[in-house]
């Protein structure tokens, strides 16, 4: 919806180096199209999240620049600028800023470069792209945009934030899978909701 063509996706079991999905990114200046590689990480990105273990940002990060970019980017995308893309769901906090800030800067070069892809960015995409047709029936999505168009009127707000969870909530009465399906509607609304408000 975005404009990006996915090349690879998240998966379980394989050894991925560090990207946990990558995209043909939507041109940019000059009309030239990034490969863009996504590294996911949940919540906000504290010290431990940063450093404190295999799992960590930073490591995946290495593994990126040390394994993926020189061995696993296809051949007929070689030649593009990569773009590594941290994500995570809220927040650094401060005292990973520094951190991060001097590893992009001594990283970064005419090839290589970082976006990070926060809580508030991802927000965002979410409303440009994916909000707009899939994430919700077309019956509730109206809901969702009338609450977050009216988030400084604080009561019409909630009287349709409450109408679209009673609506996705009445659509996840069969299987496992429908309530997590649910569950990540409402997360997702009520993060886009939040970010809107903290604006407003």
């Amino acid at each position: 919806e975005l404009g990006y063509t996915v090349v690879s996706r998240p998966s379980i079991g394989t050894r991925q180096f560090g990207v946990d999905g990558s995209a043909l990114g939507p041109a940019v200046e000059r009309g030239e199209q990034r490969f863009s590689l996504f590294s996911i990480k949940q919540g906000d990105l504290t010290r431990e999240d940063w450093d404190g273990n295999p799992q960590a940002l930073r490591s995946s990060l290495n593994e990126i620049l040390d394994v993926y970019i020189p061995t696993f980017i296809p051949q007929e995308h070689r030649h593009r600028p990569v773009v590594i893309c941290l994500c995570f769901g809220g927040a650094i906090v401060e005292a990973v800023r520094a951190n991060v800030t001097r590893f992009i800067s001594a990283h970064t070069n005419t090839q290589i470069s970082f976006e990070e892809w926060n809580g508030d960015k991802i927000a965002g995409l979410l409303v440009d792209g994916v909000l707009r047709e899939q994430l919700l029936a077309k019956a509730l999505r109206t809901h969702f945009q009338k609450s977050v168009a009216m988030v400084d009127e604080p009561d019409v707000s909630y009287t349709h934030f409450s109408a679209l969870i009673d609506g996705v909530c009445s659509q996840a009465n069969a299987t496992l899978r429908q309530r997590i399906t649910a569950l990540r509607q409402i997360y997702i609304c009520l993060w886009v909701l939040f970010v809107w408000a903290r604006d407003i």
